[in-house]
């Protein structure tokens, strides 16, 4: 079991027929987006009954982290389970100055992070078809997990801001979700989230996840029809977009390029 590899939970729990899925780093690394990966996440039906699997295997508790490190630490309402990989050291390692160039080798065994996939908007038939078709979630799905879950994270800064910072890379690195065909394998209420963002939408901003929200609510209500953008190009709206700058900032670079050219 020390010779474990990164995905060795997700094969052993799908030996018990546990259907799993990963999550976060690992699932939008699935699609091409450079990230470096930390706790293996899995979405589960059942935390505590999985934890028990795994537990029987050797598997550990692992140390809870700091609430200043960890973006879930702080959010105590969602659920999870950390658990060490047998033979695991919870000893922090010192690391290396100047740091080491990224390594090109496949991650090792890890802390393994069960999470309730019902929490994080991942449906259950889709969770139960992993038993068959493997644990990375479609790219459908984890798009509609990421925008549900973060439309649904208000009050939660630290949680808004990860889960915009993996939207954002989605978008960012993910040719198919640079189409708007993209939208039709959306739920119908995340499609005009997907029509703004590739509309040219600065994401993660509180006025961004505001209107987003409101627009949500609007087509599940019937209230929107979808658009190619949700609100015109107008001076009043440039605010939205990628690459506004307030007046204040516009005037002070003003103000430095003009003393530059004196």
């Amino acid at each position: 079991m020390s010779a474990l590899p990164r995905y060795g939970p997700c094969l052993l729990l799908q030996e018990e027929g546990i259907p799993c899925v990963v999550w976060f780093e690992d699932a939008i690394g699935h699609y091409g987006v450079p990230t470096v990966v930390f706790d293996l996440y899995l979405l589960v039906s059942d935390i505590d009954a999985t934890a028990e699997v795994l537990l029987n295997r050797g598997w550990t508790y692992a140390k809870e982290q700091s609430p200043d490190y960890h973006f879930l630490r702080s959010h105590p309402d969602f659920r999870r389970c950390r658990l060490n990989p047998p033979g695991h050291d919870d000893t922090p390692m010192q690391s290396p100055w100047p740091p080491l160039p990224p390594s090109k080798d496949p991650p090792g065994p890890t802390t393994t992070t069960l999470l309730p996939a019902s929490d994080w908007k991942f449906p259950s038939e889709k969770l139960l078809l992993s038993l068959t078709q493997g644990f990375i979630p479609s790219l459908p799905d984890l798009t509609d997990g990421l925008i549900e879950s973060l439309l649904d994270a208000s009050g939660y800064r630290g949680l808004e801001d990860h889960l915009s910072v993996h939207l954002a890379y989605l978008y960012g690195n993910v040719p198919a979700l640079k189409e708007r065909s993209f939208a039709s394998e959306l739920k119908h209420e995340n499609r005009q989230f997907h029509h703004d963002v590739i509309s040219g939408f600065e994401t993660g901003t509180r006025r961004f996840l505001t209107h987003e929200r409101q627009v949500r609510e609007e087509l599940r209500n019937g209230k929107r029809q979808l658009q190619e953008c949700s609100v015109a190009r107008v001076p009043e709206n440039e605010p939205f977009f990628f690459g506004y700058l307030p007046p204040a900032l516009q005037k002070l670079l003003a103000d430095s390029c003009d003393k530059t050219n004196y």
